[in-house]
């Protein structure tokens, strides 16, 4: 993988960890929300293998568009909502990752 495909593919981790952690703020606050924002929850949402999510929330694999589109619809989100995190990722934080998963 050349170092922008990288550099991508942490973008897209951090983006999606962040709309995790988002919707698991907002869940506090709705009490009909039918979505859980656990690793689970967003497998059984997007009718993934949990280790699919698993994987692509670790690094391990780069999902493909569908996979990463049933991801973000399954925590509820859009791919605009996903477009605004990956965009607003700062190269501080790509840095952070790559220190703490290296």
């Amino acid at each position: 993988m050349n170092p922008e495909q990288n550099i991508y593919k942490i973008k897209i981790i951090i983006s999606l960890k962040k709309l995790l952690e988002r919707g698991k703020s907002l869940q506090k606050e709705l009490k009909d929300n039918k979505v859980v924002y656990s690793y689970h929850g967003v497998a059984s949402n997007a009718l993934l293998r949990k280790a699919t999510i698993n994987d692509t929330l670790n690094g391990i694999t780069s999902p493909k568009a569908t996979t990463l589109i049933s991801i973000v619809e399954a925590m509820e989100f859009t791919m605009s909502d996903f477009g605004r995190e990956f965009d607003s990722i700062l190269d501080q934080e790509i840095e952070t990752y790559q220190n703490e998963n290296s």
